[in-house]
């Protein structure tokens, strides 16, 4: 299984169209068409047909691709972890972290990551936790941070904690339901939560079973906390946000902290990896100065 092939054949899955992925891989499309016939030789199976409709995959194919995409990106990161220990100090580094990481201490860990090796190219997504996860599983990411709710992580993926952070209740300022006290009171409403259209409403149901509830009725997911923030500062939408989000953006959206009688649930910051995966030297580094400035963000403020 050669890497020309797996190139090739993730091309064809990406652009559906032999076309397209000739046109992207800047080869001719019987080449392209050729070096997919040699992989499937090689697995034994076939993993595409073309039809009126144009490429499909078939059951073969749409098993592979992923496994393709893990492959390659398996591969590039070795070449990484060669290329560092070879040449020192240079490298990239592919992670995602949640927006109030991002906003609270990211900063002094990139700080201290980039003068320590300013060489390194990092890459920088802020997203929510099943993105974060498809992500790493197709081996995008080197690694993630996000806010993990305690023994809900799924087994192909490992988590190393940094500290806890509590969820908070967030309506804007004119809300019908600003004075409920209690999450009872405010259940039948229309909620906001991090989510993706791959979980539906079991995504968010580790937040409410602690509370004996189960998800609301109705809720509106998405991948973005800036838009979660956005839209319950106008709308007479319910959210639940980590708690280092409250000083530094609710009063600037125009949401206040609704008290309820109720524990929420803790989450743990974790670095999330896929399980097994092996860090670069940079990853790692990266990893120890994320550690370093978590421990000096939890003895000066706690979040």
């Amino acid at each position: 299984m050669k890497p020309n092939q797996l190139h090739a054949f993730v091309a064809v899955v990406e652009q559906m169209s032999i076309r397209a992925a000739a046109r992207v891989l800047g080869l001719s499309q019987p080449a392209v068409t050729k070096i997919v016939r040699e992989l499937e030789r090689e697995v034994g199976a076939p993993l595409v047909e073309r039809s009126v409709k144009g490429v499909q995959l078939t059951d073969f194919g749409k098993a592979f691709a992923p496994r393709a995409r893990l492959l390659l990106a398996d591969m590039q990161r070795a070449r990484d972890e060669i290329a560092q220990i070879r040449d020192g100090a240079t490298g990239s580094v592919s992670m995602a972290v949640s927006a109030s990481f991002a906003l609270t201490v990211l900063p002094a860990a990139f700080k201290d990551f980039h003068t320590r090796l300013p060489a390194v190219d990092v890459q920088f997504s802020e997203a929510v936790l099943p993105w974060m996860l498809a992500r790493l599983r197709d081996g995008y990411l080197d690694f993630a941070v996000a806010h993990v709710v305690p023994g809900t992580l799924d087994a192909r993926f490992e988590a190393v904690e940094l500290f806890p952070v509590q969820l908070v209740v967030g309506l804007r300022e004119r809300h019908p339901l600003r004075g409920a006290r209690s999450l009872h009171d405010l259940y039948a409403g229309e909620w906001i939560l991090p989510g993706d259209d791959h979980g539906g409403r079991d995504a968010v149901s580790p937040l409410f079973t602690p509370l004996g509830l189960p998800p609301p009725a109705r809720i509106i997911q998405g991948q973005s906390v800036t838009v979660a923030l956005g839209l319950v500062g106008h709308m007479d939408l319910i959210g639940l946000f980590v708690e280092p989000l409250v000083k530094l953006t609710f009063k600037r959206h125009g949401i206040r902290r609704i008290e309820v009688v109720e524990t929420l649930p803790t989450l743990n910051v974790c670095v999330v990896r896929r399980r097994g995966q092996l860090p670069t030297p940079a990853a790692q580094h990266f990893i120890e100065c994320i550690q370093r400035a978590s421990a000096a963000a939890m003895g000066g403020t706690a979040h």
